[in-house]
């Protein structure tokens, strides 16, 4: 029985894509430039007693992107201080589109607000030509409006269930939950750089994944086969992997759902997820990899939508100042850009007004408010004026965000010196 099953794992259409996207690697390695050296950890190298070669043993093992730009403090000041208020409020969001075209909505969000980014869902576009002429369009209109400022496209493309871009001419990934249980964090890395250079074509720059998330059944539930397993130890190992190759690939990788989904089988979106646990079990198990991604770089953590109520009884994770401030930020050091789920999921929506999720995301240096569905940006961007006027937020709050986001922006190429 144990063969059979193992027989399947590799002959699972996504395996196989990535098989024949290994070999011709392999094949042609000699011509391939070569990757800035990593140090993996043991566990990166040797899974559950698996033995193998490195993931970074073989110098050539990727075509690597665009070299990264490191932040330069100077630009990403100078740019902040040239945005007027409305700029500096619409660099704290990505909003989703509307429909297929700009005209069902983009095109005013751009010119009235224009936000950091947009989120890219499979009802905006009919194929992935399409899509690319979607996005081309909408940063091209964000361009010309706020001049050297690029917008993140960002989509939820994990493999498996979760993926934005379907059909013939993708290669589909296996679900997360696939790749743990082979337990090769060369695969891991493998299917990252596959993903991430085939989102680049298309014209993303963000992805919301990978899923670090400790679930130990492979099923259907909210995490479910999205999670690497229910090992700690082994999700750890898949994350230094994950995020070379996507960095690698010029995609910014998220690490998703801060600080551990897996804790609970409540689906935030219907619901508001209340979990029992102390900390010292959180830190053991479900805050792990976060750990791991945040020493090694990570770019971007997503939050969840849960109550723990015996961290933080009043809040979920996304409005906890002592998740958010305490925990990410000071404990942890993550001085990366924090992106929320979305607003308008059922465990904000239906416990939290509008005004106070926008009073705590912006005090607690959430710096991207993931607006999925039902939001207007142009009636936030109005709320969070009032909320200035009133001094219930500050311009700093504002700016502290702002802040984050530029220099993620300055890295990933989205954002120009030459901005007048």
């Amino acid at each position: 029985m144990h063969q059979r099953r193992t027989r399947l794992v590799l002959f699972h259409p996504g395996i196989a894509a990535l098989l024949i996207v290994l070999a011709i690697v392999a094949g042609c390695v000699t011509r391939v430039p070569s990757l800035p050296t990593t140090n993996l950890s043991e566990s990166e190298q040797s899974v559950s007693g698996t033995q193998g070669t490195s993931p970074g043993a073989n110098p050539g093992f990727f075509v690597p992107g665009e070299e990264l730009i490191p932040p330069d403090e100077e630009v990403v000041e100078r740019v902040l201080n040239s945005l007027t208020l409305t700029e500096k409020i619409g660099q704290r969001f990505v909003i989703s589109i509307p429909g297929t075209r700009m005209q069902h909505g983009a095109g005013r969000a751009i010119v009235r607000v224009n936000p950091a980014g947009f989120i890219v869902y499979p009802w905006n576009f009919r194929s992935t030509d399409t899509a690319s002429f979607l996005i081309d369009t909408i940063a091209e209109l964000a361009r010309d409006v706020t001049p050297g400022i690029s917008p993140f496209i960002a989509v939820d493309q994990e493999g498996g269930r979760v993926a934005a871009f379907r059909g013939p001419d993708v290669i589909q990934l296996p679900a997360a939950a696939t790749l743990g249980r082979i337990g090769d964090p060369s695969l891991v890395r493998a299917a990252a750089y596959a993903n991430a250079v085939q989102l680049r074509h298309i014209g993303v720059n963000l992805n919301f994944a990978p899923v670090l998330d400790v679930y130990p059944v492979a099923d259907s539930t909210i995490i479910g086969d999205r999670s690497f397993g229910g090992d700690p130890q082994l999700v750890t190992s898949m994350v230094g992997p994950y995020l070379d190759a996507a960095e690698a690939a010029g995609v910014i990788a998220t690490a998703k759902h801060f600080p551990g989904h897996g804790s609970t089988t409540t689906d935030s979106h219907l619901a508001l997820p209340v979990v029992s646990m102390t900390r010292g079990e959180l830190d053991a198990s479900h805050l792990v990899p976060f750990v791991r991604a945040i020493e090694r770089g990570v770019p971007a953590i997503m939050t969840a939508h849960i109550v723990f109520e015996e961290i933080d009884p009043d809040y979920p994770v996304t409005l906890s100042e002592v998740f958010l401030r305490d925990i990410l930020r000071d404990e942890l050091g993550f001085d990366g850009v924090v992106i929320s789920d979305g607003l308008e999921m059922a465990a904000i929506r239906d416990h939290y007004s509008l005004e106070t999720s926008l009073i705590r995301l912006l005090q607690n240096d959430v710096d991207l408010i993931l607006l999925y569905r039902d939001y207007d940006i142009v009636e936030i961007e109005a709320m969070v004026r009032e909320l200035l006027a009133r001094g219930v937020v500050t311009e700093d709050d504002i700016e502290r965000g702002v802040r984050r986001v530029l220099r993620l922006k300055h890295r990933y190429g989205l954002l120009h010196p030459e901005r007048p």
